[in-house]
C-alpha cells in the first residue's frame, strides 16, 4: 500500500522556495509587488523628479530619527583695561583707526579658534572623546583616533566666535552633544581665555618692568663705579677739593705779591736815607729774597709741568666729579622712570568682563530640522532642474 502524501503548510512552501530560488522569492514577494507598483506609479506621475523625492525622504528620516541633538552654551564677554578710554579722533580720522580694545577683542577672538585652546579644552574637559563617543550618529561626530588636525577642524565647526565692532563685546558659542557638558566647556574656554588676556597684560606691564629695573641698576653700577673712581683720586693725591685747595694757593700767592710790593716799597725808602751795606737795608733784602723764593715755590705748586701740579690735578678732579654728577642724575631719572613704568604698567593691566556666563540648555539648537530639510530638498530640486537642462541642450545639439 503506497505512503500517503504528507502536506506541506503554507509557511514551509515558502521556506522551501526560498532556499530554492531567493531572488525569485523576493520577485513574488506582495511586499515587493506592492513597492514595483508604487514605483511605477510614482515614476509615471513625477517621472526622473521622483529621485529628488527620494533624496528628500532620505534627508527627512536623518534629521527626524538618526541626527544626534546638540546642545549650546553661549557667553559674551569684553576686555577691559585700567586707563581705557575713548578714541581721541573722530569723524574721518576715527574711519582708520583701530582701538586698543578692538585689538585685544581680535586677538582673543583668534586665541578661542586657534589650536592652543583646543589642545588646552581637551585636557582640561577631554573634549576630543566627548566628540568620539559612538553613541551620537557617525554624520555628526568626530571619527574614532582622530588626529589633532582632524579634532581641531571639527572643533573649529562646533564653536561660533562673534564680534561686535561698536562695543568690542566678543560672543561665543559652544556645541556638543549633551547640555551640561556644553556648560562645562564653556565654562573652561571662559576660565581660558580670562587667563589668556592676563598672562597677555601681565607679561606686557613684565617686561616694560624688567627693561626699567635693568636700567636702574644699570645707572647704579655705573654711579659706583665713578664714585670710587673720585674716592681713588682723593685718596691718591691727599686731597678731599683740589679746586678749593688752589683757590687758597692763588691767595697765598697773591698775598705774597702784595707783601713783596710792601716791602721792596719799604727798602726803596730806606735807602733814600741809607747805605746799601745798612744792616736795616741788608735785612730788609734778606726778607725781600726769601718772599721772592716763597712766591716761586707756591707758583711751581700750582703750575708745575709734572703730574703734581695742582691744576691739572684740579682738571682732573673736576672731569671725575662731572661724571660722578651726570651719572647721579642718570640714576635719580631712572628711579623716576621705573617708578612711571610701573603706574603705568599697572594701568595697562587688563581683565576679562563677563556680560553673561555660560547657562544650561534646556534643549537641543542644533540641527536645525526643518531648516536644513528646506535647504536641501531647495539644492536638490535646483541640482535636478540644472541637470534637466543641461540634458535637454545636449538632446538638441544631437538632434
Amino acid at each position: 500500500m503506497p505512503n500517503p502524501v504528507k502536506e506541506i503548510g503554507p509557511v514551509a512552501r515558502k521556506v522551501n522556495k526560498l532556499k530554492r530560488d531567493p531572488r525569485q522569492f523576493v520577485l513574488d514577494s506582495k511586499a515587493y509587488i506592492k513597492a514595483q507598483k508604487t514605483a511605477d506609479f510614482a515614476w509615471a506621475k513625477f517621472g526622473s523628479f521622483v529621485f529628488v523625492l527620494a533624496a528628500s525622504l532620505l534627508v527627512i528620516f536623518y534629521y527626524s530619527v538618526i541626527a544626534s541633538p546638540r546642545y549650546v552654551s553661549e557667553t559674551q564677554f569684553m576686555v577691559k583695561q585700567a586707563n581705557s578710554a575713548e578714541s581721541p579722533f573722530s569723524g574721518l580720522a576715527a574711519i582708520g583707526s583701530i582701538s586698543g580694545g578692538m585689538r585685544d577683542a581680535l586677538v582673543l577672538k583668534k586665541y578661542i579658534e586657534s589650536r592652543e585652546i583646543a589642545v588646552a579644552l581637551n585636557e582640561a574637559v577631554s573634549l576630543k572623546a566627548h566628540f568620539e563617543r559612538e553613541d551620537f550618529d557617525v554624520i555628526s561626530r568626530l571619527s574614532k583616533n582622530s588626529t589633532i588636525e582632524e579634532y581641531v577642524d571639527f572643533y573649529q565647526s562646533q564653536i561660533r566666535v562673534l564680534h561686535d565692532e561698536l562695543s568690542d563685546v566678543l560672543y561665543v558659542e559652544i556645541q556638543t552633544f549633551d547640555a551640561n557638558y556644553s556648560l562645562q566647556v564653556a565654562k573652561a574656554l571662559l576660565n581660558l581665555s580670562e587667563a589668556f588676556i592676563n598672562e597677555l597684560g601681565a607679561k606686557m606691564a613684565q617686561e616694560q618692568v624688567d627693561y626699567a629695573q635693568k636700567e636702574v641698576t644699570r645707572s647704579y653700577n655705573e654711579l659706583k663705579k665713578i664714585q670710587n673712581e673720585l674716592v681713588d683720586f682723593q685718596d691718591k693725591f691727599k686731597l678731599y677739593n683740589p679746586e678749593q685747595q688752589g683757590g687758597a694757593l692763588v691767595g697765598a700767592i697773591n698775598e705774597l705779591e702784595s707783601e713783596i710790593i710792601r716791602q721792596q716799597t719799604e727798602l726803596k725808602s730806606l735807602l733814600a736815607f741809607m747805605r746799601d751795606d745798612a744792616p736795616e737795608v741788608k735785612a730788609k733784602k734778606i726778607r725781600i729774597n726769601s718772599l721772592e723764593r716763597q712766591l716761586e715755590e707756591e707758583k711751581n705748586r700750582l703750575t708745575n709741568q709734572d703730574q703734581q701740579s695742582l691744576n691739572k690735578i684740579n682738571v682732573d678732579f673736576q672731569e671725575i666729579k662731572l661724571n660722578a654728577e651726570l651719572a647721579s642724575d642718570l640714576y635719580k631719572t631712572s628711579l623716576v622712570g621705573l617708578e612711571t613704568v610701573r603706574a603705568e604698567a599697572y594701568r595697562k593691566l587688563k581683565h576679562l568682563l563677563v556680560i553673561e556666563h555660560p547657562a544650561l540648555a534646556e534643549e537641543d539648537r542644533y540641527p536645525r530640522r526643518i531648516y536644513n530639510v528646506i535647504t536641501w530638498f531647495v539644492c536638490l530640486v535646483l541640482v535636478y532642474l540644472v541637470g534637466r537642462l543641461v540634458l535637454a541642450i545636449i538632446k538638441e545639439h544631437k538632434d
